[in-house]
């Protein structure tokens, strides 16, 4: 299966995909056995989807970047499903947009399609089972929750059917300051200096530089931003910092933009 233009896709054995449009970045792997059907798949760069994964349905399904669907999952897209970036959907986990079945005819009452807004940097540990919802940025579901109910921003839910946790175990995320960051940053970099030729290609910063170099690519902690270049040493990079840390492309417009 061939991408035009795009780097290091990894696809399985016996993934079958059945769309009439798909969108897929670069960097991205979709394990053995995976089946994507629908109208309108898209898929960010980095994404990894895991084995034995169904997404299908009639709606369109866009997943963002660096974002994990672990095997055995099922994402069914009945209405449409939005996946932001950095999103993680646990192993055997089931993203479901309908409830139908029952004949009509005969007066079933249960009868509805809803679209499902997923914001970045959610979390669905494992095993849960999540109805048509808007999960707010950075908010998580615990291992086995059965998720019916909106998720607010950076809370914690658990059990079933899930409820807030939040005031016993805390929120997801901690704010961290630039420098804080920063030096996380050095140190995964020199981490993986002692194994890759860097030669300056790669460069930490907390602000944009004045004159960006197009030979090297800088990851802004402050913005969460790269400057994609697609350069071996800058997918190397990438694919040693994830999936834990997640970095997401300047677009050019942007760039155009910076002082």
């Amino acid at each position: 299966m061939e991408f035009p233009g795009k780097k290091r896709i990894r696809i399985g054995k016996n993934v079958q995909i059945n769309v009439e449009r798909l969108d897929i970045g670069d960097g991205v792997l979709i394990g053995d056995n995976v089946t994507i059907e629908g109208t309108y798949v898209s898929i960010g760069d980095y994404t990894v989807i895991r084995e034995n994964t169904q997404i299908l349905g009639k709606s369109p399904i866009v997943i963002g970047m660096s974002c994990w669907v672990g095997q055995g999952c099922i994402l069914d897209a009945t209405d449409s499903i939005t996946i932001g970036n950095g999103v993680g959907i646990g192993a055997h986990s089931q993203l479901w947009t309908h409830i139908r079945f029952g004949d009509p005819v005969e007066g079933c009452l249960w009868n509805s399609t809803k679209p499902m807004v997923i914001e970045d940097d959610v979390w669905f540990v494992g095993h849960c089972l999540v109805s048509p919802i808007h999960a707010e940025r950075k908010s998580m579901a615990m291992l086995g929750s059965v998720v019916s109910k909106d998720m607010e921003e950076n809370h914690i839910y658990a059990g079933i059917p899930a409820k807030d946790i939040t005031n016993k175990l805390g929120s997801q995320y901690q704010m961290r300051s630039s420098n804080e960051k920063y030096q996380s940053m050095v140190e995964e970099l020199n981490s993986f200096a002692r194994s890759h030729e860097i030669n300056g290609r790669i460069q930490i910063v907390k602000d944009w530089p004045i004159n960006l170099d197009p030979e090297i690519s800088y990851f802004n902690v402050t913005t969460r931003q790269y400057t994609k270049i697609l350069s071996e040493i800058e997918m190397d990079f990438m694919l040693h910092l994830l999936m834990l840390i997640k970095f997401y492309p300047l677009q050019p417009s942007q760039a155009n933009h910076l002082p």
